[in-house]
């Protein structure tokens, strides 16, 4: 009879033997990522920043890394911003820890008025890097070189602070206007413009009030004859907007316009209208989804008479808009699809889609799509008698059509060096 007894505890000898070996290796390997992650002297930071000055802080921050790839860095910081009261913006901060950091994210904000200088925005943005990757440096051989120091604020000064009423109770008013020229032999084009801008931004309430005015007026010589064409555009609008709460609001629009271009003597537009946000309003920054029903009544008057024979109308109808937004480390994503229809007649509806995309395929490819997509069956406003090949050709009167396309693509594979220090600016 053969016995099995000494081969089978000789193999289960050799299995204990492996297994502590394999124990003891990843304890080893483990050991030997944290040293490697504290004798890091410098971090290698992707700075996702649209707004951001990158060679300004590449200047000043010269203890980091810049890399060219958020999956080559240590931390990817994703910066975003949200237009706020008085007419400022919110800026916010993410720090997504990679690699020996995966798993580690702080949020750093701060709020900017529309005085604060492009300096001024710069050394804010600095700071709240600075301050947002203390964590992370306190895990690396840089945390021999930190220090903390605070800076205390005298109580009185507090108070005088908190005392202190807004004489402009959140109102912001903007004035802004401008001209341009070109000219040639055969050609003369100038435009002037103005804009007015109104508005208060509260926790509650979202108030804009805007007025805005243009002119466009071109001269085509040729040898027997001169073309002049003369647009012009007027328009203005107040949105009032009530929060309710985390996900509901509700509010209105008015406005009116004129414009040769779309053969309005005027065109005046009511629509209240209810929103929904899928998200909080308070992560608008990061992630918005919401859908908005509006009911609307349009009074129009006509330069010509259209190709309904009508020279005025009333119109009501109802529309129904869905919009996302998403900016996250893996890309950028918006989108907005609106349907409208007018009551009398369900068939002069119209359906309009736009979309952008910008994704992070892979380590140093990435991919942006553009698309929007027009089906129009609602012009009531187009003019009766012909359109001239001049007028068609220059753009001074609206078309008629029944769709709208337009797309865009583009693609990015960048590879190489990692870094990207090196601040170079000359010729």
């Amino acid at each position: 009879m053969i016995n099995f007894a000494p081969s089978f505890g000789l193999t289960s000898f050799v299995l204990i033997k492996f297994l502590i070996h394999a124990v003891l290796l990843c304890l080893l390997l483990q050991d030997a990522f944290a040293q490697e992650t504290l004798e890091k002297e410098n971090l290698d930071v992707f700075v996702d920043c649209g707004f951001c000055n990158l060679n300004d802080i590449r200047n000043k921050a010269t203890y980091l890394n810049f890399v060219r790839e958020s999956l080559l860095s240590d931390v990817h910081i994703l910066a975003t911003r949200a237009a706020s009261g008085a007419s400022g913006f919110n800026y916010l901060f993410r720090f997504i820890g990679r690699r020996e950091f995966e798993g580690t994210e702080f949020v750093r904000e701060f709020s900017g008025g529309p005085d604060m200088t492009t300096a001024e925005r710069q050394a804010e943005i600095l700071n709240a890097i600075e301050m947002g990757l203390f964590s992370f440096w306190s895990q690396t051989k840089m945390s021999e070189r930190l220090s903390v120091r605070i800076h205390e604020t005298k109580k009185d000064e507090n108070a005088n602070l908190e005392s202190e009423k807004d004489p402009w109770d959140n109102w912001v008013i903007s004035i802004q206007g401008g001209s341009s020229l070109d000219f040639e032999s055969a050609r003369q084009q100038s435009r002037i413009w103005g804009a007015l801008d109104i508005d208060r931004v509260t926790e509650a309430w979202r108030v804009r009030n805007a007025l805005y005015a243009r002119g466009d007026y071109q001269v085509f010589d040729s040898d027997s004859t001169a073309i002049r064409v003369t647009k012009t555009q007027m328009s203005g609008s107040s949105t009032i907007v009530r929060s309710i709460n985390d996900h509901w609001s509700t509010g209105i629009l008015i406005a009116a316009s004129q414009s040769t271009y779309n053969n309005f003597n005027l065109s005046t537009r009511i629509a209240p209208a209810f929103e929904y946000s899928i998200f909080p309003y308070a992560d608008v920054q990061e992630r918005e989804w919401t859908v908005a029903y509006r009911l609307s009544h349009r009074y129009r008057d006509y330069t010509e008479v259209t190709i309904f024979d009508k020279t005025s109308e009333n119109l009501f109808g109802q529309s129904i808009v869905m919009t996302a937004r998403f900016t996250q480390p893996w890309g950028n994503f918006y989108a907005t699809l609106e349907g409208s229809h007018f009551f009398h007649d369900i068939r002069q509806n119209r359906l309009a889609f736009n979309a952008r995309l910008s994704i992070r395929l892979l380590r140093g490819l990435s991919l942006s799509l553009g698309n929007n997509f027009d089906i129009i069956n609602d012009q009531r406003s187009l003019p009766k008698r012909d359109i001239s090949f001049e007028e068609l050709l220059l753009a001074q009167r609206q078309a008629a059509t029944s769709f709208r396309l337009g797309g865009n693509m583009s693609i990015r594979y960048t590879f190489g060096s990692i870094y990207n220090n090196v601040v170079n600016t000359r010729l």
